[in-house]
């Protein structure tokens, strides 16, 4: 039987007074009691406005508004113990974790957030902002293309996990940790965004040193320490902060803020002289495990120090934050650079190119300016490019019976060919060679920086060619160049 046009849903509270007046009326008609064109006492003339009826306001999409956290946050949590519970089969985890990732990603780029799309009768609307647990979980429309970078990267690295020998918890644990990451950039306030960093940081202990793996070295034990060790700084930093805004005049508790803060993100990015772990980790574990977290978690934490520079007004204009901020990414680059020319390690040596490159993003934000900016965001893609290519082609040498001792990797390209010129590439991409993908970025940002500080910019360069050298001296070794270690009696540039 069809419906009467006069049969109403519920409507939303915040107009009830009119809504529950329009049901009222409604059953009197449906009773027959009141007519629409009669008075409600016998006889006579209509009301005025007889007929009229109150403007519909209910939505036309039905049903609860989906939202933005349920999507990229709560539905990859979810699916990730799924596939836990699924990890005893590899190719069907790596396929569903891989479609999934690839679905969010399109997602993010074809769905706007925040705003009506209609598709023919229907209509489809992303709320921004979810309530959970008392915290609000805001990804706007603006957040669009972080998302498309986050699940891209997952959907990359997880479709190379077989080919790459990972343990079978790597899909499961690293879905979870994506949906953290992401939560970490969309709860407010801000100070949860450390909650959420620590359980990511908890969840990458079992990709890292996956169960059934005896020997722990001290890198995994310095990375756990300074990673738990920043939560209670940007804690503490954001009462203080909180502090600040009610009495902004207090130079005190500014001092007090600043102190949190820079300790809290010196033990998240690893920040000289806290960044010790970051090589010796490197050197310990799997190459495609710490490369996907060497990737998303600096990343995040970037992100969220400019969140937090741009929340704070005073914070944004101080003269020398910025000048901190040079000082402290030149200090990277240029000691993880030296200490990168003497190393014997490809894994060790992956992790100073970390240190660097974190170095170079530091440098693009002391720039203060749309450009640096600019500059930072597209340090991106090359370190992607880079940090993949690195990761897989050192893990199919770790398959093929080689470690990542220089040693171990004499004239590695003799049997493996496309995997020591991968290894190869991603070292002289993340050295800064030219023709490669960092080159163009990098030549920007020191011209940037040598217009503020032409001394300081000549220090970065020198740090630079230390890595670049250090790459030049894998690339003899692995294939037997002179510089490589050889057998007694063999000749230099002898195969």
């Amino acid at each position: 039987m069809a419906s009467s046009r006069d049969d109403h849903p519920p409507y939303p509270c915040h107009h009830w007074p009119a809504h529950r007046t329009l049901r009222f009326r409604n059953s009197l008609r449906r009773r027959g009691n009141i007519h629409p064109h009669r008075r409600a006492a016998s006889g006579g003339h209509p009301w005025p406005g007889a007929g009229w009826r109150l403007p519909d306001r209910r939505p036309h999409h039905g049903g609860n508004p989906m939202t933005a956290a349920l999507i990229w946050i709560f539905l990859p949590f979810t699916a990730a113990i799924g596939l836990w519970a699924l990890s005893r089969h590899p190719v069907q985890v790596t396929r569903l974790a891989t479609l999934l990732c690839l679905l969010l990603a399109a997602a993010a780029w074809l769905i706007p957030i925040g705003k009506v799309l209609r598709l023919g009768p229907l209509t489809l609307e992303i709320q921004p902002i979810l309530l959970f647990a008392g915290r609000r979980l805001s990804l706007t429309d603006a957040d669009r293309p972080l998302l498309i970078f986050f699940f891209t990267i997952a959907a990359f690295w997880f479709a190379g996990a077989r080919q790459a020998g990972s343990h079978r918890f790597f899909i499961p644990y690293g879905l979870a940790i994506v949906s953290f990451l992401v939560a970490a950039i969309a709860v407010e306030p801000f100070l949860y965004s450390a909650l959420m960093i620590e359980m990511a940081v908890l969840l990458s202990i079992p990709i890292l040193f996956p169960p059934g793996q005896r020997n722990v070295g001290p890198g995994l034990l310095r990375y756990l320490i300074f990673q738990t060790l920043a939560m209670p700084f940007i804690l503490l930093a954001g009462w203080a902060l909180d502090g600040v805004q009610a009495n902004p005049t207090d130079i005190n508790l500014i001092a007090l803020a600043s102190l949190f803060l820079s300790l809290g993100f010196a033990f998240w990015l690893a920040i000289f002289p806290f960044y010790t772990w970051v090589p010796l980790l490197a050197g310990e574990t799997h190459p495609y495990a710490i490369g996907f977290l060497y990737l998303l978690l600096p990343i995040t934490s970037l992100l969220l120090g400019l969140e937090f520079i741009n929340a704070y007004g005073w914070l944004r204009n101080a003269p020398q934050l910025y000048l901190l901020l040079r000082w402290m990414g030149a200090l990277m680059v240029i000691t993880a650079g030296i200490w990168s020319a003497f190393q014997h390690n490809a894994g060790r040596l992956f992790g100073y190119a970390l240190i660097i490159e974190t170095g170079f993003s530091l440098l693009a934000v002391s720039l203060n300016s749309r450009l640096g900016i600019e500059i930072f965001t597209m340090l991106f893609l090359p370190r992607v490019i880079g940090f993949g290519l690195w990761a897989l082609s050192s893990s199919i040498l770790l398959q093929a019976g080689r470690s990542m001792e220089f040693q171990q990797l004499e004239r590695a390209a003799e049997a493996w060919p496309f995997a020591s010129t991968g290894l190869i590439v991603a070292c002289l991409s993340l050295a800064g060679l030219p023709l490669l993908a960092h080159f163009p970025i990098r030549l920007v940002l020191l011209e940037q920086v040598a217009r503020q500080s032409p001394l300081l910019a000549v220090w970065v360069l020198g740090g630079n060619i230390g890595f670049l050298l250090s790459t030049f001296r894998l690339l003899a070794v692995v294939t037997g160049g002179y510089f490589g270690p050889r057998q007694p009696g063999e000749r230099p540039l002898q195969i």
